[in-house]
């Protein structure tokens, strides 16, 4: 028999049991919110996505679109966790959770959504797009922004892992 092998519990070890259970617990609590707080990454939300040029290029104009309008959730779904974007003008590399930070202060906003250009390359299950946005500053001057990212195929959708602002 077990309990004949087993020394009996200890105070010590049912208290780290009970606390291991609570930390447990109080992370499945916290999880649960937050876990729905990201957003429906249904295909309703998301569109239906395929492994061709298309899809992707859909995905850079909603990135694009979310990015104006603040959209979060959408972006939310979209990047991976791990996602993280260079930005070699000023040497610096952007996190996901910096990004959305960023996008959040444009929630509300109808800002023109620019034009976007993209130019995408699959290759299996990855997929790397460089797209050209042409705008018009505040000032009245023209520019564009180039920048390059790259997503892999996962459970029926794309997510985007990283990227370049050049």
């Amino acid at each position: 028999m077990l309990s004949d092998i087993r020394p009996p519990p200890t105070e010590e070890s049912s208290m780290r049991t009970t606390v291991a259970f609570a930390a447990v617990l109080f992370a499945a609590i916290v999880a649960a919110p937050a876990v729905a707080a990201t957003g429906d990454c249904s295909r309703a939300r998301m569109g239906e996505q395929k492994k061709d040029v298309e899809t992707i290029k859909r995905l850079e104009l909603g990135w694009l679109t979310a990015e104006y309008r603040g959209d979060t959730a959408f972006l939310d779904c979209l990047l991976d966790d791990g996602y993280a974007a260079i930005a070699p003008k000023d040497d610096t590399v952007r996190s996901k959770a910096d990004l959305l930070e960023h996008v959040a202060k444009n929630k509300g906003k109808e800002t023109p959504i620019p034009p976007l250009q993209s130019t995408v390359v699959i290759n299996g299950d990855h997929a790397t797009a460089y797209s050209t946005m042409k705008g018009t500053r505040k000032t009245g001057e023209p520019y564009e922004a180039h920048f390059v990212d790259a997503y892999y195929f996962r459970d029926g959708a794309w997510h985007a892992f990283g990227g370049v602002d050049l």
